[in-house]
């Protein structure tokens, strides 16, 4: 007998078949590789900034991998501390943002100490959270209806460094994918935002300032203006002044941007 040549509906072969005739490029994970090779092509090259990661993130990444917000940051781990040099958000609330600490203990975060160990994407569903989250993140995600939150990012063990990436309001239904997506998101984000920070390292000798003038440094190089500082800290915004005064004294510098050029 002749064998018929036919495939049975919804067969593998047959769908794979059906997407090369469209033209569709296709993953066994369920990824649309054409829409991340577009992202791709649209990853900003050359000197860069801020605005422009925001700007590929909106953009490009985005139709690859739809989400509300975005958050991202560059940040140095020492002693089980992690101190942010560069943040990034979109679609975030003013009140979220303002609660985010410039420096913090690994321990405080659980699901940024399980990524820090397992340098693993993770994926953090209020309705069935991992074991490690904790009850403050909990809470932040109720108190600002985050959703479900998706992150990942890359680690550099040489330099103690790396790139942690969160995207919020993602689709629930499919973990894999969503873990898949990072693993392709986080190394691009991480040189983006490697490309922001100076290869020179730090001429000052930090050492020389007091734990209030630390944490006002920190609060600097995330960008915060003198008002910001003296509402997140409580002091009047002149008390603010006389502090960063007394830092380029004790470090020998004159002004804010030759602080930050040397710390990041």
């Amino acid at each position: 007998m002749r064998k018929s040549g036919r495939r049975l509906r919804g067969s593998k072969t047959g769908d794979a078949e059906q997407g090369k005739a469209a033209g569709v490029a296709t993953d066994p994970s369920g990824l649309d590789l054409k829409a991340w090779i577009g992202a791709l092509s649209a990853v900003p090259a050359g000197s860069m900034n801020e605005a422009q990661i925001l700007s590929w993130i909106e953009g490009p990444l985005r139709d690859f991998f739809p989400f509300r917000r975005f958050l991202g940051g560059y940040g140095r781990l020492s002693g089980g501390r992690i101190r942010m040099q560069t943040l990034v958000t979109s679609g975030h609330q003013a009140e979220f943002i303002a609660s985010l600490e410039d420096a913090f203990n690994l321990a405080a975060r659980g699901c940024f100490a399980w990524w820090v160990q397992n340098r693993a994407a993770f994926i953090l569903d209020p309705s069935c959270p991992p074991p490690f989250a904790t009850g403050r993140e909990l809470e932040e995600i109720q108190k600002f209806s985050l959703g479900v939150v998706a992150a990942h990012g890359v680690v550099d063990p040489f330099a103690s460094a790396g790139t942690y990436i969160s995207f919020s309001g993602i689709a629930a239904g499919d973990p894999d994918r969503t873990r898949a997506s990072l693993n392709l998101i986080a190394p691009v984000l991480h040189a983006l935002f490697l490309a922001t920070q100076q290869v020179a390292g730090s001429s000052l000798d930090l050492t020389k300032l007091t734990d209030r003038q630390r944490q006002l440094v920190d609060l600097a190089l995330i960008g915060l203006p003198d008002k910001t500082i003296a509402v997140r800290l409580g002091i009047s915004e002149n008390t603010v002044g006389n502090h960063f005064r007394g830092i380029y004294e004790r470090l020998g510098i004159t002004k804010r941007s030759q602080l930050i050029a040397a710390l990041k």
